[in-house]
């Protein structure tokens, strides 16, 4: 199809939808088919519904009127908006932060759209490693980042000079928002390519994560940016669980006036003056986008980004935008917990056996270092080409290693009863219980042992562990290649601004983050996180400046904005009784109600926080009864939820300061 033919197709859906009403219709289920007709008739219908939702809240004319089209009628004025800012920022990481921060400090009033509960918000920012990219030499960095472009054609040369002047502002910005010690680190994914020296990241407490006995995250960069957004309270309102579904675009001028978001049960429509900035993440949970982009049945996310759906990318290609960098993804090797769908981050014992496939087979080295998924192909750098799951196949040497996660017991012992570790005398028994084929298993760990008895792996070139599978009792531990990040969506321009297929910007329309990043081959990490802060400056400045070609007046008739039932109760207190808060996960409150029996503490109770759920499960359970066993806040730490129970047990002290 060629550009002015899709041109003209965008055009007439956008025009049919500006007839049918003048908000966007809801995308059809998997599978059916919508002609332009019964979207028509479907949006109508939905416009009705919508518009009785919100008749206690607003009383402006419904949307879809027969004045829709009228000349000298403003598009602004034919929407039943529930709410008016100046910008709507879609996505509550560290893109949306920064977006949000840097446009309240322009002046502008802000709309933060989450999708998630509170305590799961943040998607990988929450989660990550914290690290932000930096540079030493901004000149050798623009060389280390076009030598991990390679051959492709994007990121331009143009764009790679944009983003390596925001790596030279990273660390003073985060030093600007209050970070109590930032230090740089040297870590190079790529330290073969040329200019890699220059390049380091930076976290904003000095822990980088990485130690002998924990690995991950401490939630300091992302905490540190949302404390910055509440401090801006006044000029930015966050709004938790309310998605956004649609974006609100004038046909005729191609504008993006707005989002429709979905808040309290009920779908609502809520005017941006002069841009909306989609910051929500990628298409990590998303099985049907892993197929279609990346020919993956389901890899499940690293990080539990459960809701990283690929919502911007559905968002934008209804209003015409073009995609790039699709199936550039970012993968790990993890145990995930099928019964909740939660994945436990750096699975550290691969290097104690061999991993098979479904069919019992050897799959892969063991030891090879991904580079976020990427390994080498002679000379040419490609995502790790694995089955969709895989099992650690060990003995009793290899068990008593010590813990096969950071999370795990150091024998084994409880991942043994919770059905996480198979054990089996024999291999032909081992194999039927994991179902894979005995001959294939038996033969694998055979010629396993023979490599290694000779000291040459012949099958995958692994130089380290070379370690024979002994006799029984054998292991097996199933795992799965992870889902770390998509770095693919809309395609942008140096000035964050959101492209259609003619390579021309719709109206203001903006993004930043994991969504649409630049990176199209080879990825460096802390990109997504210190990118998303640089583009967040980028189009936070841009997004809130007052635009020419729509009303700067508001249309709200005098009416107050909706805000979304806040939910919250009153904690009632008996004699004895006191509340305490503490920071758990992503900075979220975890309050606690602590009875006291003279100076003994006699009951601690969780009453409200927003942890996530399954992960946080042992802390809430667990903390409160150590603390009153031992009759101090001086207890041990679960160390699957340290945060969870870092802000139990401070909640607890803040509560005890109140006794005296």
């Amino acid at each position: 199809m060629t550009k002015r033919m899709t041109s003209l197709v965008l055009s007439l859906v956008l025009l049919l939808s500006l007839t049918a009403c003048a908000a966007p219709a809801a995308a059809t289920t998997a599978g059916e088919e919508s002609t332009p007709a019964a979207q028509q008739a479907e949006t109508s219908a939905q416009q009705a519904e919508t518009g009785a939702q919100q008749a206690e809240t607003t009383a402006a004319p419904a949307a879809g009127t027969e004045d829709t089209a009228q000349e000298g009628v403003r598009f602004e004025d034919t929407i039943e908006w529930a709410a008016e800012f100046d910008v709507v920022v879609v996505g509550f990481g560290a893109a949306g932060a920064s977006t949000a921060i840097t446009a309240a400090q322009e002046g502008a009033k802000v709309l933060l759209l989450e999708k998630a509960p509170e305590g799961e918000a943040g998607g990988n920012s929450a989660i990550c490693m914290q690290w932000i990219c930096g540079t030493k030499d901004a000149e050798a960095t623009k060389e280390y980042i076009k030598a991990l472009r390679g051959d492709f054609v994007t990121p331009s040369d143009e764009m790679i000079d944009v983003y390596v002047a925001g790596l030279e502002e990273n660390f003073a910005w985060f030093e600007s928002l209050g970070a109590p010690n930032p230090q740089y680190f040297d870590y190079c994914e790529f330290p073969e390519l040329p200019g890699a020296d220059s390049f380091t990241p930076f976290t904003v407490d000095g822990n980088t994560g990485m130690s002998d006995t924990s690995f991950g995250g401490n939630g300091a960069a992302y905490k540190l940016l949302k404390t910055n957004v509440e401090k801006l309270s006044e000029q930015i309102e966050v709004w938790y669980e309310a998605p956004a579904t649609h974006l609100i675009q004038d046909a005729a001028t191609g504008i993006i006036h707005g989002v429709q978001a979905e808040a309290d049960g009920r779908e609502i429509n809520v005017r941006a003056k002069n841009g909306v900035v989609l910051c929500c993440g990628g298409f990590e949970n998303s099985p049907e986008m892993q197929q279609n982009f990346t020919q993956r049945l389901f890899w499940p996310s690293t990080g539990n980004a459960h809701y990283n759906t690929g919502d911007g990318i559905r968002m934008a290609m209804e209003v015409g935008a073009d995609l790039w960098h699709m199936s550039n993804v970012v993968t790990n090797i993890e145990f995930v917990d099928e019964e909740n769908g939660i994945s436990t981050f750096a699975f550290q014992g691969l290097s104690r056996g061999i991993l098979v496939g479904p069919d019992g087979t050897r799959c892969a080295n063991e030891t090879e270092r991904r580079r976020h998924g990427k390994y080498n192909n002679h000379g040419t750098w490609e995502n790790s080409s694995l089955p969709d799951y895989m099992y650690l196949i060990l003995d009793q040497t290899g068990l008593d290693g010590g813990r096969l996660h950071f999370t795990w017991s150091e024998d084994g012992k409880e991942e043994l009863e919770k059905g996480w570790i198979v054990q089996a005398d024999s291999l032909a028994a081992l194999a039927e219980a994991i179902g894979v084929d005995a001959a294939n298993l038996e033969n694998s760990v055979g010629r396993w042992n023979a490599d290694c008895a000779a000291g040459v792996d012949t099958q995958f070139g692994r130089t380290a562990n070379l370690t024979p599978i002994d006799d029984g009792p054998y292991y097996a531990v199933k795992i799965m290649p992870c889902m770390g990040n998509t770095q693919g969506g809309p395609v942008r321009n140096v000035n964050g601004e959101v492209l259609d297929p003619n390579g021309d910007p719709i109206p203001h329309l903006y993004e930043s983050g994991e969504l649409g990043d630049i990176w199209s081959n080879c990825y460096q990490a802390s990109c997504n996180f210190g990118g998303g802060c640089i583009f967040g400056r980028i189009v936070g400045k841009l997004a809130a400046q007052a635009k020419d070609d729509v009303s700067q007046e508001s249309v709200m008739g005098g009416r107050e904005n909706y805000r979304p039932d806040a939910g919250s109760e009153e904690i009632k207190l008996a004699e004895n009784e006191y509340l305490g808060e503490g920071q758990g996960k992503g900075g979220t409150p975890v309050v606690v109600k602590v009875t006291m029996d003279g100076d003994t503490i006699a009951a601690v109770e969780v009453v409200s926080h927003s942890e996530t759920p399954v992960i946080s499960d042992p802390a809430i359970e667990q903390i409160p009864a150590a603390i009153v066993a031992a009759g101090s806040t001086q207890v041990d730490v679960v160390t699957s939820a340290t945060l969870t129970s870092n802000g139990i047990i401070a909640a607890v002290e803040d509560a005890l300061g109140k006794t005296k």
